[in-house]
């Protein structure tokens, strides 16, 4: 969840390989936990910028781009949405991870000064990164006269603005509802962790999807009046919120996980039991173990 790609505890994983080894392996699992990630994004984010109203709406654009994705891999991969939202995601998890590789190096223990880091540095390539794309996809698939018309200031602050809000409440919003819940409710401290980790980053969605639809509203139509404008967010609020409480999901949870899961498989740490090779080794040997041989009693019964 969430939690591995903000945690920042020194003693968390303890890996040994020096930087030449490390931090190619740490870009590299980036990229595989983009991988996963990406086409279920992709999918969700491309059809919250298309000019449909609804829950119903929303749900059969993405059945369409998925068929498109079993049925036409080739158009798909290729095509610009999952390109863009792959690169986003590898530029997060890889910030994340050679930052965490940086603190290492540099020998810093303490936790609350590599959280600052590690966070600050996923942050900034997160967001970044989906403003960048976020003003693509209003060019090429929100509807407008122009796909040319330079994506304006507003625009691209109120993105910023919702991905600013979106990481605060992962990294430090569920942290402290967690502790809140295993302090005031006695809570068990894996549940609360886990809970606050998938329902906080959500419902901060539905907190952000009125700046995420008026960003894209003031692209399309920059002299629609207030009313205009409260409008369409009226008529789109359903369908991005639940869209963007959808996605955070897959992008936060799995690929966090899928993240740290790799880098636990590929880089050499204590306990080797961990490392794929040890367990794809430990696999061959058992499959290929001779069974054993039957004892035979001395009056040669079996």
């Amino acid at each position: 969840m969430a939690q591995y790609l903000a945690d920042a505890h020194w003693e968390s994983h303890e890996f040994l390989e020096g930087p030449y080894m490390r931090v190619p392996k740490e870009i590299a699992c980036s990229f595989a936990a983009s991988a996963v990630v990406s086409p279920l994004v992709a999918i969700m984010d491309k059809a919250m910028v298309r000019p449909i109203t609804g829950v119903g709406a929303l749900l059969s654009s993405m059945g369409e781009a998925s068929k498109q994705m079993v049925g036409k891999p080739k158009t798909f991969f290729g095509g610009l949405p999952f390109r863009l939202t792959f690169l986003v995601y590898f530029g997060t998890y890889a910030a994340a991870n050679v930052s965490e590789a940086v603190l290492d190096y540099s020998n810093e223990r303490e936790e609350e000064n590599r959280k600052k880091v590690k966070v600050a540095a996923a942050s900034a390539a997160n967001i970044s990164l989906l403003q960048w794309r976020d003003s693509v996809f209003a060019r090429e698939y929100s509807g407008a006269a122009s796909s040319t018309r330079k994506v304006p200031l507003r625009t691209m602050s109120l993105f910023g603005i919702r991905d600013s809000f979106t990481m605060a409440a992962t990294f430090y919003g569920a942290p402290k509802a967690a502790a809140y819940l295993i302090k005031e409710h006695d809570m068990d401290h894996g549940v609360a962790e886990l809970s606050t980790a998938l329902v906080v980053p959500v419902i901060a969605q539905f907190v952000t999807a009125p700046l995420h639809i008026h960003a894209m509203h003031f692209y399309n139509c920059p002299l629609s009046s207030f009313s205009e404008s409260m409008a369409q967010i009226k008529a789109e609020y359903s369908k991005v919120a639940f869209g963007r409480g959808l996605r955070i999901l897959p992008a936060f949870g799995l690929g966090s996980f899928c993240n740290n899961k790799f880098r636990e498989l590929t880089i050499r740490q204590p306990n080797e039991d961990l490392l794929l090779t040890r367990k794809v080794t430990k696999l061959i040997a058992r499959v290929t173990r001779p069974p054993p041989r039957r004892s035979v009693a001395k009056d040669g019964t079996n």
